[in-house]
């Protein structure tokens, strides 16, 4: 009887336990399927069903000709799947057998490994020749697939360094850096894509669907023309060098509308290794760098004076032999003259000349001209970091800043902004925005970016004056027989730690023909060694490479008659 009762309290404390068991399943069923169905749905998801973000492909860059600057090309990038650290470290040093990677690298993904990480990237974006290398590893059994690629777009600048500047570059995962490619990044890059990717037990994609199709970046065309650009880097970089300068910039204009034909800065780079140049390189100093303009200013001078009327070309000023006192600061005349007419303050640079010829034309109407020819303020062209410039308003001039804004000096400008209002004369008196891009010549677009500022009639005796200076004047060494040039030379202490240094800049401006006139441009040379006027050394620059624009765009030179063949 004991026995039997027994018996029944076990069975019956078994069926409690057994009725509660039941009920803690049946419970945790109900709250996984119908309380928390949508988050263990969820985490169900996650785990076999991933949404992967496309790249899109980023639009091609192209000089005014169409030839490429900048193209993505599609290409593969190598990656570690560690389901198993010993075999993962075999196929690691597989790989570094058949392409080496930097020691740090190599260091940095072995640790990943033995940490137990399950997606490692080797190297992304493998050249041709470096995926024809390593593509075996893949399909290799002994490595149990502990080695595959994916697909991706690598930016590929066919040019090398050419219009580095200009372009810029991207990264690793092709955000933009630098030049065109950052400030035109919204319609170069394109939308990206979105790809729902399905997953099986053995982590093997089985079904994939796009949510999103990728939108191909728009194809950029550019006003520079890669040949002329080449050779504007090349003459450039021989006279960096020559004069063991600290750097330069050119700057090549179409006159009739603005677009920059050719955009140089040195030191250069090129853009596949923008991420590894240093910042000071990357500038573009075209557009970017900050100086006191010296004697090139007086064209300025010169514009406003005659626009103004302020004196006649031919009246004399007295140009006190070299020295002259303006309240307690000098003013001193490298070459000394008695007195020089107005065209001879020009074409011979004088600073005193241009001192007093400020004073007659007086501030407001001095400081009215600056503005109208561009400074104080960006171009607008489409590329990052154009500096502003620094122009001071005539309320907050000292008593002797109108005699130094006379030949240059209490005003900082960019070397674009000179050639845009070397531009000015060139154009018959307009100023004109400089273009980067070749779609800005459309006529409507090109009319809202032209505005007038010189008279005809003062544009054409500017022009005169400017010719007399590289026939006659400072600009000696910018000549070319048969070819008349206008131009304006010019050479400016640097400031360094707030005071004038024993540094210099040396440039040139000018533009040819002048009687129909084709191109304009301007040079800029830093800190050249031993010579550093800018006759000296910033025209022969301008003149070696206007000879060869004169072949490449069929500007041929009016020879005497004496010199002439006949057939």
């Amino acid at each position: 009887m004991n026995a039997n009762r027994q018996e029944k309290r076990r069975f019956f404390a078994l069926s409690i336990v057994f009725f509660i068991w039941i009920f803690a399943i049946s419970f945790k069923l109900f709250d996984m399927q119908v309380l928390d169905y949508t988050t263990y749905m969820a985490k169900v998801r996650a785990q076999t069903h991933r949404v992967e973000e496309l790249h899109s492909k980023r639009g091609t860059i192209t000089d005014r000709r169409g030839e490429i600057l900048a193209i993505s090309l599609r290409s593969k990038s190598a990656f570690i799947s560690n389901k198993d650290s010993a075999v993962a470290l075999a196929a690691f040093r597989r790989f570094c057998q058949l392409l080496p990677l930097p020691g740090a690298q190599k260091v940095n993904i072995a640790k990943r490994i033995r940490r137990g990480e399950k997606f490692i990237w080797l190297k992304r974006k493998l050249t041709d020749e470096e995926y024809l290398k390593v593509s075996s590893l893949a399909g290799d059994t002994a490595l149990a697939g502990a080695i595959d690629f994916l697909d991706e777009f690598r930016r590929v600048y066919p040019q090398r360094s050419i219009a580095a500047h200009v372009l810029g570059g991207v990264g690793i995962d092709e955000q933009a850096l630098g030049g065109i490619e950052t400030s035109l990044d919204p319609e170069i890059k394109g939308r990206g894509g979105k790809l729902k990717v399905q997953i099986d037990a053995r982590k093997r994609i089985f079904q994939f669907k796009y949510l999103e199709q990728p939108v191909p970046g728009r194809d950029i065309h550019l006003s520079i023309d890669a040949p002329l650009q080449f050779f504007v880097e090349r003459e450039l970089a021989a006279a960096v060098e020559h004069y063991r300068a600290a750097g330069g910039a050119v700057i090549v204009m179409d006159s009739r509308n603005g677009q920059v034909l050719a955009m140089a800065s040195n030191p250069g780079y090129e853009p596949e290794a923008i991420w590894n140049t240093p910042q000071a390189v990357l500038k573009n100093k075209a557009i970017s760098f900050l100086y006191d303009p010296g004697s090139t200013f007086k064209i300025v001078l010169a514009a406003s004076a005659l626009e103004n009327r302020a004196c006649g070309r031919q009246e004399t000023f007295d140009c006190h032999n070299g020295v002259y006192a303006v309240r307690d600061r000098q003013i001193i005349d490298v070459h000394p003259f008695a007195r020089l007419s107005f065209d001879d303050i020009i074409v011979q640079s004088s600073n005193i000349g241009a001192a007093q010829v400020g004073m007659r034309l007086g501030g407001d109407r001095y400081f009215q001209t600056i503005g109208r020819f561009g400074f104080g303020r960006r171009t607008g062209i489409r590329l990052p970091a154009e500096e502003n410039g620094i122009l001071n308003p005539p309320h907050k001039w000292s008593g002797v800043s109108l005699a130094f804004l006379s030949f240059g000096y209490e005003i900082a400008v960019t070397p674009l902004q000179m050639a845009a209002a070397f531009n000015v004369p060139a154009s018959g008196g307009h100023f004109i925005r400089p273009q980067i891009l070749r779609d800005g010549a459309a006529a409507g677009a090109l009319a809202a970016t032209r505005e007038r500022v010189l008279s005809a009639g003062s544009s054409e005796q500017l022009a005169e004056i400017m010719a007399a200076v590289v026939s006659r004047g400072t600009g000696r060494k910018a000549a070319i027989d048969g070819l008349e040039i206008a131009g304006k030379t010019g050479t400016a202490h640097k400031i360094k730690t707030g005071r004038y240094a024993g540094s210099y800049v040396s440039s040139f401006g000018g533009f040819f023909p002048v009687r129909d006139p084709r191109v304009t441009m301007f040079v800029m040379i830093d800190e050249p060694e031993g010579l550093y006027f800018g006759g000296d050394v910033a025209a022969p620059v301008f003149k070696a490479i206007a000879e060869k624009i004169m072949l490449y765009l069929g500007i041929f030179p009016e020879l005497p008659a004496q010199n002439e063949i006949h057939l």
